[in-house]
């Protein structure tokens, strides 16, 4: 099954309500208000069965100078678009302002249709024909069918129903596999089943069941049930109307402009980088930091435009520009929009969404900013990631920011990644960050190494979280840069500790006697070793340089550091844990006393000893006694189960 919207434009009492009841059957006048005043206030919807396997959702706007709002809610997310003109009356100024609004929200395809024709002779009708032909040159509209039909007489009805048919055929079917995006149009409540929202289908699919995210509001919900022109349906798809039955939640929490998403699909936005496009007819420039109303999709909220190098955006002109919302919307990139003056209420201009997630201009370069012009696909996705920051972004909501099919995304993030142009650096939530962040990172662990080496240069290295504690960006993306940094030799994993690669402890001569003497000093020591103000005595240097000289003979492997306070010799240590370990396996397990007869020391140095041994897991307390945890330093120790 094809699914197409048409979207009806023109003036006020042209027949737009009465054509789309001829074709359908359908009375899109759904209120009391519009049934007394016979004119369209609110977004009236029908379908057609045009055959071919094609249904044809109809949005009937309203032509009222005052509900032109209406008019660009309805118009987003159309294929088609019917410009009707009165052949009694002609083209009028909101007929010209449906079609400027139209332009600007970058219809492609459509058609004029000359209505009441049962009311005018052939002379009048060619001369309003003429002149609707003049009004739309120039526009996707220039070399588009026209139709004259009777809604009264049925005049023309055949006719206009194989143009549309021919026309739904040529429009391309929209993506089943995107984000699902459905702004709301409508929210009403019907007894027995509660609240029910109605809007188009943007992209992707919602079935029964699925949990729904609205934006920006937050809530959640489930889709309890979903109907499509009059039908109840499983599944809805793109370009379909649908209603939706949302479960436990009242009419006032859902509000027309917003968003169904899938959670976590989108985000909103206050700021929102545009390609912004001044009418050629506007008589009113945008000017610099202009309040204008910004209408997206269904939503419509008061944003401030900002030019980043001219105060005035002349009638006609085209410049890269960013809005800033009072409100959050809920956009993607490619989506059209259409700005009006908050007074008198006229339409401006509009564009298309570059970046639906930007920073202030001032906290980006030029260069970031006017990357955006170039608008091909790697563009796009460069300036997303970036916008980004060290944080960096997933795949999936690239997706929903982008507007991109899954091919068209993976194809765009692949030729990125092969040039390093963006960096994956958490393949498991497929998480990406630009190129200039990774580098930020990486220089800073480079430079911080290097300030430590200068500073401790008898120490091996740096503790990796004394590393990060200084580092910007998520755990994972610093991991990244470290490991990257390893692979390319820039710098040394030694456990625990960082270091560049080309870092090495130099000893002068002196260093090198203080060592030795400091080593000798423990070895004779044996089972009762100087506590560590007793070795920096010894040393005669500084407490900083002797805890350096004995970090590099433990590094040596002569001397094993117990606690704060305890150096044994490493021969002293293997010696006792090889008894200890004959002990355990002969006895089943040996007391503090018996650990005592062992050692020949005294309980000052063997519960620190023992404690040690704990933490190297090279045994276990059970009760008053120690085991033997598993296999021992020296491969002699004994599992205990």
């Amino acid at each position: 099954m094809k699914r197409v919207i048409l979207g009806t434009a023109g003036h006020i009492d042209h027949g737009k309500t009465q054509l789309v009841r001829a074709l359908t059957g359908i009375d899109t006048d759904r209120l009391k208000e519009e049934k007394q005043r016979g004119i369209s206030i609110e977004l009236g919807f029908a379908f057609l069965e045009l055959g071919n396997d094609i249904r044809m959702g109809i949005v009937d706007v309203p032509g009222h100078e005052k509900f032109v709002r209406q008019m660009v809610a309805g118009s987003g997310g159309i294929d088609i678009a019917a410009l009707i003109v009165a052949l009694d009356e002609g083209v009028m100024p909101q007929t010209v302002e449906h079609l400027d609004i139209l332009n600007l929200l970058d219809v492609r395809m459509g058609l004029v249709v000359l209505t009441k024709a049962d009311l005018v002779d052939e002379e009048l009708a060619l001369l309003v024909e003429e002149d609707a032909r003049d009004s739309v040159k120039g526009t996707f509209l220039e070399k588009a069918p026209f139709v004259k039909v009777s809604s009264k007489t049925g005049e023309g009805l055949d006719n206009l129903r194989e143009v549309l048919t021919d026309m739904a055929t040529k429009i391309t079917e929209k993506p089943v596999h995107g984000l699902m995006r459905l702004p709301v149009d409508r929210v009403f409540t019907l007894k027995g089943h509660g609240t029910i929202v109605t809007g188009t289908l943007i992209s992707g699919t919602m079935s029964v069941g699925d949990e729904i995210e609205i934006l920006p509001s937050g809530l959640r919900t489930t889709v309890r049930s979903l109907e499509s022109h009059n039908r109840q349906e499983e599944k809805a798809f793109p370009g379909e109307r649908v209603a939706v039955n949302l479960r436990g939640l009242e009419q006032a929490q859902v509000h027309r402009g917003e968003v169904l998403t899938h959670p976590g699909q989108f985000k909103p936005s206050y700021i929102v980088d545009v390609k912004l496009r001044s009418l050629a007819r506007s008589p009113i420039p945008l000017n610099n930091r202009r309040k204008v109303r910004f209408h997206h999709y269904t939503s419509e909220v008061e944003a401030r435009i900002i030019l980043p190098d001219m105060d005035v955006l002349e009638p006609g002109h085209e410049v890269l520009a960013q809005l800033r919302a009072s409100e959050p919307v809920v956009p993607a990139a490619g989506d059209r929009f259409v700005v009006r003056a908050l007074s008198p209420s006229i339409t401006l201009g509009g564009g298309v969404v570059m970046n639906p997630r930007a920073a202030k201009l001032r906290a980006r370069s030029a260069k970031t900013f006017l990357e955006l012009d170039r608008g091909d696909d790697v563009s796009i996705i460069i300036s997303l990631v970036r916008s980004a920051g060290i944080m960096g972004i997933g795949r999936n909501e690239l997706l929903g920011l982008s507007g991109f099919s899954v091919k068209r995304l993976d194809k765009t993030l692949e030729t990125l990644r092969n040039s390093r142009t963006i960096i994956r650096f958490d393949p498991t939530e497929n998480r990406m960050v630009h190129k200039d962040f990774f580098e930020i990172v990486r220089t800073r662990i480079l430079k911080r190494l290097t300030a430590f080496h200068a500073e401790h240069p008898l120490k091996e290295g740096m503790s990796k979280q004394e590393v990060r504690s200084s580092l910007p960006g998520s755990e994972k993306l610093i991991k990244a840069v470290m490991d990257f940094l390893v692979s390319k030799a820039e710098i040394a994993d030694e456990g625990n500790l960082l270091r560049l690669s080309s870092h090495k402890v130099q000893l002068n001569e002196n260093e090198k006697d203080i060592k030795d003497r400091l080593a000798a000093l423990i070895v004779k020591a044996g089972n009762a070793p100087p506590l560590f103000k007793e070795v920096v005595a010894a040393a005669k240097v500084d407490q900083k340089q002797t805890r350096n000289l004995m970090s590099i003979l433990e590094k040596e492997g002569r001397v094993v550091r117990i606690s704060e306070d305890f150096y044994f010799s490493k021969d002293f240590v293997d010696d006792i844990k090889r008894k200890l370990t004959d002990f355990i396996k002969r006895e089943g397990g040996i007391t503090p006393s018996q650990f005592a007869e062992i050692t020949k020391s005294s309980r000052k140095f063997n519960i620190p000893l023992l404690e040690y041994l704990d933490r190297q897991r090279f045994t276990m307390r059970v009760g008053d006694q120690r085991v033997l945890r598993g296999s021992g330093s020296s491969g002699e120790g004994g599992k205990v189960e």
